[in-house]
């Protein structure tokens, strides 16, 4: 039997209610979904994928879309359910169903747009406004929120707006966008600035650009762990540690049977000159203990990743320099390489998204992705063979890494 991890010494040194608008203008022409099929091998640019395990899709569905209106933004997938939301300036936002291949509602919107977001169990949609809401003078408007239930309920449509001496420059702000619940409020990033909006007021104010960071807890003790310029660093109250030298980009924890929670990070290095991608774990509790996938796969970016709640990982890779040449990466939670994916073969401009789907027990059932700003395409399961070494399936140590 292949062996799925090799042991490693990881180089890390440790340091000591309101007015609802329920338009739902539909989209013509009607969305296509379609079975997949088996994906065409690699061309011989596609250099080093013909060796490693391709599969095929298990349905694509292409959305409908205005082609007379410019692509601002492309975001998406955020998992409901049974639910992708996704959403792009030429569509507005759509729930599509991953497991019929079906879209089971579209929002219209303006020509800008943030990640959607969940929030307890609604489905947080922002964007430009489609009328002109009053809002108090010497204030800002920034968009609208609209409020949806998974199955498309309209729950409420509120205008966005603050102070405009203190959110002028977010108005104008530009760059990659981020959005989080963070209390009572969500949070919205665009490049180096963020505000924080008032769910049922829609206020917003100037709030700090970081992101929330990766919990670990375990043995009584708790981890709040950041990558700052490719480094981890774990923040604890007594036992706060990080590593001496840069790795690569963080992804999540995983949660292995009878192991320490260990903290996995995609490193980008070259062997032979040519650059790999392979997943490295870091020992959560700051030891200096640590392994490595024996499986890598080539390329010189990851564009985006998921990661279920046991460490299930999904990845989209950029191969090379062309920019035509993008693929998703699936591993296992004990990071054995189950399978790729090619991208349809195209200058790629706009983002990649990757989300993966649970079933009713939280193990990975699907990959979702979200790519050329009208196809969402559905990859298989994550999980491992359960004779694998470090199977594992089931609900983390920690629901939400």
């Amino acid at each position: 039997m292949r062996r799925a991890l090799i042991a490693l010494a990881v180089l890390a040194a440790c340091k000591g209610k309101r007015d609802v608008d329920t338009e739902t203008r539909p989209v013509e022409p009607a969305p296509v979904a379609r079975d997949g099929g088996v994906p065409d091998a690699p061309t011989s640019g596609w250099a080093g994928l013909a060796e490693l395990p391709l599969v095929h899709p298990v349905r694509e569905v292409v959305l409908p879309s205005r082609t007379d209106q410019p692509r601002f933004d492309v975001v998406g997938p955020v998992i409901v359910g049974d639910l992708a939301v996704v959403g792009s300036s030429q569509l507005g936002f759509a729930g599509v169903d991953w497991r019929r291949g079906a879209v089971a509602w579209t929002k219209p919107t303006g020509s800008r747009i943030a990640p959607p977001v969940i929030h307890g169990d609604d489905v947080l949609l922002i964007g430009d406004c489609l009328g002109a809401p009053a809002i108090p003078d010497a204030e800002q408007l920034l968009g609208c929120l609209r409020t949806v239930t998974p199955l498309g309920a309209d729950q409420a449509y509120i205008a966005i707006h603050g102070k405009a001496a203190l959110v002028e420059e977010f108005s104008h702000s530009a760059g990659e966008q981020q959005t989080w619940v963070a209390g009572d409020h969500v949070r919205w990033r665009r490049g180096d600035l963020a505000i924080a909006i008032d769910v049922m007021s829609g206020i917003a104010t100037p709030a700090p650009i970081a992101p929330p960071l990766l919990g670990v807890t375990y043995n009584g003790h708790h981890w709040d762990i950041e990558e700052v310029d490719g480094k981890v660093i774990a923040h604890g109250k007594d036992k706060p540690w990080e590593t001496e030298h840069a790795y690569g980009r963080l992804l999540g924890a995983v949660y292995l049977p009878k192991q320490n929670p260990m903290v996995r990070v995609a490193s980008i290095s070259a062997r032979f000159g040519d650059p790999e991608i392979r997943l490295l774990d870091i020992d959560a509790t700051g030891s200096m203990n640590g392994q490595a996938s024996w499986s890598f796969v080539p390329g010189i970016a990851v564009l985006a990743h998921a990661i279920s709640p046991v460490g299930d990982v999904a990845l989209a890779v950029r191969l090379d320099k062309t920019l035509k040449h993008d693929y998703v990466a699936g591993f296992a939670a004990n990071a054995l390489l189950l399978w790729v994916y090619p991208l349809p073969e195209t200058a790629r401009v706009d983002p990649v998204g990757v989300a993966i789907a649970l079933d009713a027990e939280r193990a990975p059932e699907a990959v979702v992705v979200f790519h050329d700003g009208d196809t969402v395409t559905i990859l298989p399961e994550l999980s491992s063979p359960p004779t694998a070494p470090g199977a594992v399936r089931g609900p983390s140590e920690n629901a939400t890494p």
